[in-house]
């Protein structure tokens, strides 16, 4: 029983189908047994089962995020080698984490993945990919793009998170009734954050157009990976009854308005597209946020997860923190910055 109650913590759609899949991996469990555990889907009691580690049957390798980036990124041919990896997941000998698990099945779906793809709203947009292998191979590079480029940032972001905190103290002055609450910053260690956290990010979207630009010219994927500057600025500042206007655009434009959204989304400047582009990147859906049009995508994240309000000690360091950005116009990602300097 231990088995299927790992494997019923570990994945927790389709409660149907996995609790039939879990009684054929259980094999020896007894029938009774196994309705029992399916009453306690039911009643939400799977808390035991939720601190087990994930089930992964014998002989299956698992690849976490990084390594399956690391052995594309060292690969003569990215695109054939994930190809590669793709078809020993569908035959059961690995097993891949997000974003390279939904990639897997947008490009190389098993049979059954790619009816449900196939069904609803969602069939005119599989279709492309099914008509031309280019919507596929444009998807997974813009992805690794993407996912290089976020990789960067985010290091620095953890940081810059961390010890802006540290830099903006809650004090309580007065007495009696004259008491109140007063927010102490440190102007010059804001400052410095600022500039670290600017250079990463400016960093990160060099880095993202170099590779796009790249992928675009090697493989012949211009047209696919297109990063147009005013498309983006678009995307990336857009409100959510806008977004149906970037239905078409490339993954290109999707990539690099992620990461801007993102960086924005993340220093308090919020957007639609930032409100997708933070859901899917921290969940490891970066394969998805590209797949969708920007409205679905947008529309799915909220249904997720809704966001949380800012603590005021953040929103005054963030407040602070516009005043030390510097404009440099040279980049969509930049300008975009510059503009809440001037707001700030």
């Amino acid at each position: 029983m231990e088995a299927v109650t790992r494997v019923l913590a570990w994945i927790d759609e389709h409660k149907a189908y996995l609790f039939l899949m879990a009684a054929v991996a259980a094999e020896a469990a007894a029938l009774s047994a196994v309705l029992n555990m399916w009453g306690m889907i039911e009643l939400e009691k799977l808390a035991y089962a939720a601190s087990l580690p994930p089930f992964i049957p014998a002989g299956v390798k698992e690849y976490p995020r990084e390594e399956v980036f690391k052995m594309l990124k060292e690969a003569s041919d990215p695109y054939e080698k994930f190809k590669g990896v793709a078809k020993a997941a569908n035959a059961g000998r690995v097993k891949l984490a997000e974003p390279w698990e939904s990639l897997r099945m947008l490009i190389l779906p098993k049979r059954s993945e790619e009816e449900r793809l196939m069904r609803g709203r969602g069939a005119g947009l599989y279709s492309k990919y099914r008509k031309d292998e280019n919507h596929g191979r444009a998807l997974f590079y813009a992805t690794l793009a993407l996912e290089k480029a976020f990789g960067v940032y985010r290091t620095a972001l953890r940081k810059y998170v961390k010890e802006r905190g540290k830099a903006v103290e809650k004090k309580e002055v007065g007495e009696g009734p004259f008491k109140k609450v007063v927010y102490v910053a440190d102007l010059g260690q804001l400052k410095q954050l600022a500039e670290e956290e600017g250079k990463a990010f400016e960093e990160a979207v060099s880095t993202l157009m170099e590779r796009l630009n790249e992928c675009a010219v090697k493989y012949s994927l211009r047209d696919l990976l297109d990063m147009n500057e005013y498309m983006t600025r678009g995307l990336a500042e857009a409100k959510q009854p806008e977004l149906s206007k970037f239905n078409d655009v490339s993954f290109g434009v999707k990539a690099y308005a992620a990461l801007i959204a993102y960086g924005e989304h993340a220093l308090g400047r919020r957007s639609a597209y930032g409100t997708a582009a933070w859901y899917w990147l921290e969940e490891g859906g970066s394969a998805r946020l590209l797949y969708y049009a920007p409205i679905a995508a947008y529309i799915k994240a909220k249904k997720a997860r809704a966001g949380g309000s800012a603590a005021v000690e953040e929103l005054v360091a963030d407040a602070l923190h516009r005043l030390f950005l510097s404009p440099a116009p040279t980049t969509t990602a930049t300008s975009s910055r510059s503009s809440r300097k001037a707001a700030g």
